[in-house]
């Protein structure tokens, strides 16, 4: 079992180590950008920005198979880590009631999932980013021609044209296309692939655990601010294998009702649920009605105000998230060579105010 907040805090190494690929890529692209203003006539234009281009396309390709190995490693850590905690957490609730599961490291059946699952998820992020030069030179190619456009028409000079494009870019340069076509920047797409990827692969590990010691009964984790739909089982009590009742309760299917081994449900998309087994009539219910309600009570103290922990949490992340936007910003006009004073300025002010609520 893996609790919410484990899941919460568990991508930020590889988030992090992704985030410097961004910044580097981002910096590419600003000081492209910011040579524009060498190149005059039509002509000479179309075959500089063509040039370009391709060079980016190249640097990032570069840099993306020198994060490769990397992020593969990272991956695997990361999912060892995550697959030992759950472990240790799941088999304690068996060694509690007497039981002995084969020791984690001795089982070959659960290492080998355990390896399926790290290929997965090494997969699925090779393919996201192995999208990324062709979405950013496309996002390079689209901003570079809205500032000709600017400069070319005169309604703005270069130095003008260079700092909003690449304010822009710093904005909400899209690095990663999903198959729908969506596309997102580097930091989110890596925290939902890496969570998305140890949860499942914690899921699968847990039920082959389950099937080993006969366990037919869960109970799922809970945290504040759950989705509408995962809000409806979270904390709630289960049977594996269809629906029961026992000892004169209602057990709902598992499967059916929290969705799990979908997309949408349980384990899986950003979802940081989890679950762990629950013995009727011996265990003790974890997420009682009191602390299910407790989990979105408005009790903690604020600027005047009264606001959950979920509330308080999405507070944090905003600041921070404030924090990273002015760093592009300054990280991006440096790189362009046009004027990052007011950047530094609210970067340094941004900082200090998340310093302040933390």
């Amino acid at each position: 079992m893996l609790p919410p907040s484990y899941l919460d805090r568990m991508p930020d190494a590889f988030v992090q180590l992704w985030q410097q690929v961004e910044e580097q890529i981002l910096q590419d692209v600003a000081r492209r950008i910011g040579k524009m203003d060498k190149v005059t006539a039509t002509a000479n234009w179309q075959l500089w920005r063509y040039q370009q281009t391709e060079a980016l396309r190249n640097d990032v390709v570069k840099l993306l198979a020198k994060y490769t190995g990397k992020s593969e490693t990272a991956i695997r850590k990361l999912l060892l880590q995550a697959a030992t905690e759950a472990m240790e957490r799941e088999d304690a609730i068996y060694y509690h009631y007497d039981m002995e599961p084969t020791p984690f490291e001795e089982s070959a059946a659960l290492n080998n999932l355990l390896d399926a699952g790290a290929r997965q998820t090494c997969g699925t992020w090779q393919n996201l980013t192995a999208t990324t030069a062709n979405t950013v030179t496309g996002a390079f190619e689209r901003t570079l021609d809205a500032a000709w456009l600017k400069v070319s028409t005169g309604a703005f000079d270069y130095k003008t044209a260079v700092k909003q494009a690449v304010d822009s870019l710093a904005d909400e340069m899209p690095m990663v296309t999903y198959p729908s076509g969506h596309t997102d920047s580097i930091e989110v797409a890596a925290r939902r692939a890496i969570l998305t990827g140890v949860n499942q692969t914690a899921g699968k590990l847990q039920v082959a655990r389950m099937d080993e010691m006969g366990c037919e009964f869960v109970e799922t984790t809970a945290h504040g601010g759950a989705r509408p739909s995962h809000a409806e089982w979270q904390g709630r009590r289960f049977h594996r294998g269809g629906a029961v009742d026992y000892k004169g309760r209602h057990y709902p299917d598992f499967e059916a009702a929290t969705g799990y081994d979908t997309g949408a449900g349980l384990c899986g998309w950003n979802c940081r649920h989890n679950f762990y087994p629950f013995y009727p009539g011996i265990s003790v219910r974890n997420y009682t009605d009191e602390r299910l309600a407790e989990l979105d009570a408005r009790n903690i103290p604020y600027g005047g105000g009264l606001y959950t922990k979920y509330e308080i949490t999405q507070m944090q992340r905003a600041l921070e998230r404030k924090v990273r936007k002015y760093k592009r910003r300054y990280l991006a006009e440096t790189a362009a060579g046009v004027y990052a004073g007011q950047s530094a300025a609210k970067l340094k002010a941004a900082r200090q105010q998340l310093s302040a609520f933390l």
